[in-house]
């Protein structure tokens, strides 16, 4: 080989949740792949998560879950009003519960089928760390350490701390990717397939401002994963990759509260009293254990902010009955340490970082957003809020809470609570998201497809990059399935790429 060049059967570009699994799925064809990390480890921010999507597990029949591949699929179309690409989301779900089989042949094992909220279904199959049987942040993480030695085992030649800078075409075929080391090294690395997982742009606000209309830091507070900044997509839109819409798996966040002050979060995320700038409702607030539901609502607000209110009778509440809704995730029962964060907080002391906190790239040094106030007035001046439209909307609501009927939203009697016993707190929520969703156009077989819907020869692509199968928001009545779609779609594109290397496009 001469010096400089670089060649495999198959180059995986990105070394991530997708990324990882097609190195090894390809490995465990018989191919030889080079997998090119810019970082310096696999998995990316899938580390920091505890489980994916599946349907038809073992897990679940053994829990005795009533949900078919079929009925999961009719769900989920009918969910993303089919505006998904129904062949790749069959085979998707199909192929989940065996990827769940392959996955523990690496010696992984899983705690169980999960939901993330009351309503959802128990999709989310989550990790297990050694040595518990608790649900653990982070566990993910136990799983592409497993799919790395994996890889290694396998002959995969990952080099880390190299980026790709140009996808290389010989007669509209894919032969090759342009290579830049750490040390400013240029290389070129020739192959018979190229897949590229490199993660979306959830890293650079410029594309999230062209391509979402968000403000990053201002009407959007999604996570920052160091280094997802759109250059996979670029490369593939320069060599003539068809442009899928962009989208977001919307949340909602409290900067500099959320994934920090935990107690506080949870707290304020509860079926309290939520209102936008102007003090008025605009939402049934049972909802806000659906994240998604609620970032689209509140995006649509004055300034894409709203608020959550409660005050010492309500606290007073939960410390008697515990917390209305219990996310899996932070698993926070009850508000035993409210003072000691809300101290922390109003004080401005440093909070340790843990787990997806790590990733909301803010300085926690920011402007507040919880509110402690002795009054309406109070809370409006400290708050933004305008202060004639919420009283008008809190005695609306206190008279709702009072006959136990919401004739607005129909809130159910059990989650109407009267304002009106002691200090007032209020939370600042703005839009969030776990980065970009999609971008590139491809078909069942993650093959990358021309603006006119032709496949570019040897080039495919899989994870956040490919995954435009959600419509307009994120179905979080399947959770798991961002992590899932990256595992299967990896999985799919790494065999895929095999195939076809022997035949003819």
């Amino acid at each position: 080989m001469a010096v400089g060049k670089l060649e495999a059967d198959v180059i995986v570009i990105g070394g991530g949740a997708s990324g990882i699994t097609a190195a090894v799925a390809a490995a465990e064809k018989d191919a030889g792949v080079l997998l090119i990390e810019k970082g310096g480890a696999t998995g990316g921010a899938a580390n920091m998560g505890m489980g994916f999507f599946a349907v038809g597990s073992e897990y679940q029949k053994n829990q005795m879950i009533d949900l078919s591949l079929e009925d999961a699929f009719r769900f989920f179309m009918e969910y993303t009003h089919w505006r998904s690409d129904a062949r790749l989301v069959r085979r998707y779900f199909g192929q989940s519960a065996d990827t769940i089989r392959w996955i523990e042949s690496k010696g992984i094992h899983f705690l169980g089928a999960y939901k993330y909220f009351t309503q959802s279904k128990q999709t989310w199959h989550v990790v297990k760390t050694q040595g518990s049987n608790a649900p653990a942040e982070r566990a993910a993480s136990n799983m592409f350490r497993a799919l790395t030695e994996r890889a290694v085992e396998l002959g995969v030649d990952i080099r880390y701390q190299t980026q790709a800078t140009k996808i290389l075409l010989k007669d509209g075929r894919v032969y090759g990717v342009k290579l830049k080391t750490q040390d400013g090294q240029e290389l070129e690395a020739e192959c018979g397939s190229l897949i590229v997982a490199t993660g979306g742009f959830g890293d650079n606000p410029k594309m999230i401002q062209e391509y979402m209309g968000y403000e990053w830091g201002k009407d959007l507070h999604s996570f920052r994963i160091p280094g997802v900044v759109g250059e996979g997509l670029k490369m593939m839109w320069e060599a003539g990759a068809g442009k899928s819409e962009p989208v977001m798996e919307l949340t909602y966040t409290t900067p500099g509260v959320t994934d920090v002050y935990k107690t506080l979060s949870e707290t304020m995320r509860q079926p309290n009293l939520m209102v936008n700038m102007d003090g008025q409702r605009f939402i049934n607030e049972e909802i806000m254990n659906n994240t998604v539901f609620t970032g689209n609502a509140i995006s649509r607000q004055k300034r894409r902010t709203a608020f959550t209110i409660i005050d010492d009778s309500i606290l007073d509440h939960y410390r008697k009955a515990g917390l209305d809704y219990i996310t899996f995730h932070h698993n926070i029962h009850n508000v035993d340490k409210w003072e000691s964060e809300l101290k922390s907080y109003l004080s401005g002391e440093k909070a340790e970082e843990s787990g997806l906190s790590m990733l909301h790239n803010e300085d926690q040094k920011q402007p507040t957003h919880l509110f402690e106030a002795g009054s309406l007035k109070e809370l409006c001046e400290a708050a933004g809020i305008k202060r004639e439209g919420l009283e008008e909307t809190v005695k609306e609501y206190n008279d709702a809470a009072t006959i136990g009927e919401d004739s607005l939203f129909f809130k159910k009697r059990q989650f109407l609570r009267p304002l009106g016993g002691g200090k007032l707190y209020a939370a600042q929520h703005f839009p969030a998201g776990y980065g970009s969703l999609g971008g590139v156009m491809v078909n069942d077989e993650l093959k990358v497809l021309t603006p006119e819907g032709e496949s570019i020869p040897g080039l495919y692509s899989c994870g956040t990059d490919a995954c435009g199968i959600f419509g307009d928001s994120y179905c979080f009545y399947l959770p798991g399935n961002t992590m899932g779609f990256a595992i299967n779609s990896g999985r799919m594109a790494g065999v895929n790429a095999v195939s076809c290397l022997d035949t003819e496009e």
